[in-house]
């Protein structure tokens, strides 16, 4: 079975060393996925509040798995930029599937590089640096090294998952036009590989989107996964021009 495996592998995103010149917009994207006669729906978003960042995605598989019970992930991250990081100050999932239910939670402090931490009711506590990030603030810090063209062509970056710290290659391919609903586009194309495992994730980020990526390519045991996206909403200001203000 693997669409747990599957949800959970998908969203430990490519990452980048901090780049905070300017932002990303606010949006919704739903992406989705089809495998086996069952359909994964991933729906990311990204908000600002203040001078925190908030995203989440939250995703659910349709199909004959529905018989079995619930197939769910959901992901959520709060940072904020400061000495040219973006620090984590909080991160939580939760993964259901027939079987079992698992809930992470953690909470960062900065003032003595510690995450402090719950899976379910086991509690954890362990060292991290400032460079430490989550897939969600990853993911937004990938998009943005992209959009200042400060991603090389080849690195390492660091990743709480759960309750310990791993580390994955990131490269960049070079651009690729591809098919996607809002028509055939550029991309760039940036593969994230973990050594150890052998699990490779490529993304297909696309410059005229402010860098959103428009496809999740998952690869494993000799399968493909194909997340590409299906709608797309960006939360922009509504002017009010003859009252010259939001």
């Amino acid at each position: 079975m693997r669409w747990p495996r599957l949800i959970l592998l998908l969203f430990l995103a490519s990452a980048a060393p901090p780049v905070l010149a300017g932002s990303i917009p606010a949006y919704t994207a739903t992406y989705e996925a089809q495998a086996f006669g069952n359909t994964l729906v991933a729906q990311s978003t990204l908000s600002y509040e203040g001078d925190t960042i908030r995203m989440a995605m939250d995703a659910h598989v349709s199909g004959f798995l529905r018989i079995l019970g619930r197939f769910e992930f959901n992901r959520e991250a709060i940072f904020k930029s400061g000495d040219g990081n973006l620090n984590l100050v909080q991160t939580r999932s939760v993964q259901v599937t027939p079987r079992r239910e698992r809930k992470v939670e953690t909470r960062f402090d900065w003032t003595t590089n510690r995450a402090h931490g719950h899976i379910n009711q086991k509690s954890f506590d362990l060292a991290v640096t400032p460079d430490t990030q989550d897939f969600l603030s990853s993911l937004y810090l990938t998009m943005q090294a992209l959009r200042n063209d400060q991603l090389g062509d080849n690195m390492t970056v660091k990743v709480l998952e759960r309750d310990r710290l791993r580390e994955y290659s990131l490269t960049l391919l070079g651009v690729q036009s591809i098919d996607t609903v809002l028509g055939r586009l550029e991309a760039l194309h940036v593969v994230r590989r973990d050594d150890s495992s052998g699990v490779e994730l490529a993304g297909w980020f696309v410059p005229s989107l402010d860098y959103l990526p428009v496809r999740l390519d998952y690869q494993a045991d000799g399968n493909v996964f194909q997340l590409e996206l299906t709608k797309l909403e960006w939360h922009r200001p509504v002017i009010d021009l003859e009252a010259g203000r939001p």
